[in-house]
């Protein structure tokens, strides 16, 4: 497929090429199922045939087959529409099956209608001889995946089929032999000839002399994945499928799993969210350029607060305006003791005086902890950490402190005494602050509404999460330069939610709803179907999901449309560049036109109270 996006960005159909078939007009279903078939490498392979089924109908590359992974229970999931509670499958022995109570899709079929001609051809013979073999009116075993082909062509080419099953197992094989894996030469290439196999069955199936008027639903997907060389297991991996349900009344529609973003908790001031500036050492630095306003002289009071997480209490400048190499040299820096911590401190020196002061330890524990001080020209220099008051020290006896090479954030002025962590909320003030007000504000974002706020001179937050340019809030000046430390995105946990995404036990529901067979309730099916057939049974009602929405088209061109919203729920449209350009609380049901030329993919977030769920639009 060659990236899916890419691909799903190529596709032209929209809902208004959708043909109006009735369900009941000679409905017909193909099952084409390609044993462990990965998802992902489906992605990575050169497959057009299985695109051409992609682009004319409903495709999810984050399917599930979340029970067990073995292809015994498998495809009784698939075949059948219920897990192996139900089945009682639960290895490729077939040891236990309960396919009398949870019998196949075909065995309902001929049930309903016995007219009907349905038919199972399958490489690995077990699926025939434990599954559908009593179903059908003929069960096909073969020996290779084109005899597969074969006899599916000669069907289709010279009978009358309602419903068929087929089953190509080279991918799996090959799998077991070289590995599940899209860096596998051997694994693709059967991905690939399977995918030429499938291309001989479509392509007589289309030259139908009454295809047209058949309604032909062809459904694909696979019984698991697999991990090195073998499945059974757990792992997402063996787990994520891939569910295809192409034909003509079937919208098209990309059904992708949500990405669910967990923050950390707050840690010590710094919201969660925020872009974090590390520093390595190696001279890692923010460089604020000279200017009038940060000239101290001898006699300007100012207060400096930072925030910083470290582990690491070496003999650095975390921040200041001096030659660190000595600490009677003119201008101010924060550190830590000599030569190592646990306390920080401030030192201050005019090239003959010096003051040092030590505040707290315990700040190097990988928590963010603000460090302040105040710093009156007169009388005392007073540190504070997390806002409390830590140790003063007398500078009444240091003149000017000026250097001129600007500030600096992780190094010295010359590159020296490198710090290595992070820091953020650096805050800079022409005067005094209080004790009061250091620990009121040392854990709150900057407002207005600080009781110094005209005495701002510079706010460097360090949260711009890219680029070489951090931006002091305070003014349009003091604009600073990141020299080699690199920005990070905060600790939190990625996790995806499948909740809105096919199962594998819904190849049987759809194939059913698609022949017009009512899901009746006493048949406890576990699978939904996901097309718009026939059946009088609520198919919203019986959705394993709460809270289920629908996006279409999806791709668009233009706009799109989104059904299943609480009603009082907000959606919020995010360009690919994460800018947002569209809010709106449309109530259950809402078309949208994002007004945006741009191709991509477009993040569609949608809150209703604590509840959010993330989809996700390809513009094409």
């Amino acid at each position: 497929m060659n990236n899916a996006l890419t691909f799903a960005l190529s596709i032209g159909l929209t809902l208004s090429s959708i043909s109006g078939f009735c369900q009941s007009n000679d409905a017909r279903v193909l099952i084409i199922g390609i044993d462990g078939l990965r998802p992902d490498c489906l992605e990575a392979a050169e497959t057009p045939a299985i695109d051409g089924l992609i682009a004319d109908g409903i495709f999810s590359p984050d399917a599930l087959n979340n029970d067990i992974t073995y292809s015994g229970p498998g495809w009784s999931a698939m075949i059948c529409g219920v897990w192996s509670g139900s089945h009682g499958v639960t290895s490729n022995n077939f040891v236990g099956s309960n396919f009398e109570d949870f019998p196949s899709f075909m065995h309902r079929l001929e049930l309903e209608n016995s007219s009907l001609n349905t038919y199972s051809i399958c490489h690995w013979a077990p699926i025939n001889d434990y599954i559908l073999s009593e179903d059908v009116d003929e069960a096909l075993n073969v020996s290779s995946d084109a005899a597969v082909r074969d006899a599916a062509q000669a069907i289709l080419q010279d009978g009358n089929p309602h419903a068929m099953f087929l089953h190509f197992d080279d991918v799996d094989i090959n799998g077991h032999g070289y590995g599940f894996d899209a860096g596998v030469p051997q694994y693709i290439n059967a991905v690939e000839a399977t995918d030429n196999f499938v291309a001989d069955v479509i392509s007589t199936l289309t030259n139908r002399p009454n295809y047209a008027t058949e309604n032909w639903l062809v459904l694909l997907s696979t019984d698991h994945g697999g991990l090195g060389y073998n499945h059974g297991g757990t792992s997402i991996e063996e787990e994520t499928i891939f569910f295809i349900a192409s034909g003509a009344s079937v919208p098209t529609e990309l059904i992708v799993k949500d990405t669910l973003e967990i923050q950390s908790p707050p840690v010590n001031c710094v919201a969660p969210g925020a872009a974090e500036l590390n520093f390595e050492g190696n001279g890692d630095a923010v460089h604020i350029e000279d200017a009038p306003a940060l000239q101290l002289g001898a006699d300007q009071d100012f207060t400096l607060e930072v925030r910083i997480r470290t582990q690491a209490t070496p003999d650095v400048a975390i921040v200041g305006n001096k030659d660190w190499n000595s600490g009677l040299n003119p201008g101010f820096v924060f550190s830590f003791e000599y030569p190592n911590g646990p306390a920080w401190k401030v030192n201050i020196g005019d090239g003959n005086n010096r003051a040092d002061a030590n505040g707290l330890s315990g700040v190097a524990d990988g928590q963010w902890h603000t460090l302040s001080c105040s710093f009156d020209r007169d009388g005392m220099m007073r540190l504070y950490t997390d806002g409390v008051f830590s140790a003063e020290e007398d500078i009444s006896g240091i003149g000017t402190i000026d250097v001129g090479n600007g500030w600096f954030f992780g190094s010295d002025i010359f590159g020296a005494y490198s710090y290595s962590g992070a820091i953020a909320e650096v805050r800079f003030w022409h005067g005094l602050l209080t004790e009061e007000t250091l620990l009121d504000w040392h854990c709150s974002s900057l407002t207005a509404a600080h009781p110094n706020w005209t005495s701002l001179q510079g706010h460097w937050a360090l949260t711009e999460g890219a680029g070489t340019e951090v931006s002091n809030s305070a003014s349009t000046g003091l604009v600073g330069t990141v020299q080699g430390a690199n920005w990070q995105q905060p600790e939190s946990l990625i996790t995806f939610d499948y909740s809105n995404t096919p199962r594998i036990v819904d190849i049987a529901a759809t194939a059913l709803d698609h022949m017009c067979l009512n899901l009746e309730p006493s048949w406890n099916l576990d699978g939904i179907s996901w097309i718009d057939g026939c059946t009088s049974t609520d198919v919203q009602r019986i959705s394993r999901e709460e809270w289920k929405t629908a996006l279409f088209p999806n791709p668009g061109a233009e706009d799109f449309q989104i059904t299943g919203i609480p009603p009082h729920a907000t959606i919020e449209v995010f360009q690919p560049n994460g800018a947002s350009i569209h809010h709106a609380q449309p109530g259950t049901s809402t078309r949208i036109n994002p007004h945006t030329s741009s191709k991509g993919v477009y993040l569609i977030r949608i809150v209703d109270g604590e509840r959010q769920r993330t989809l996700r639009w390809i513009r094409q």
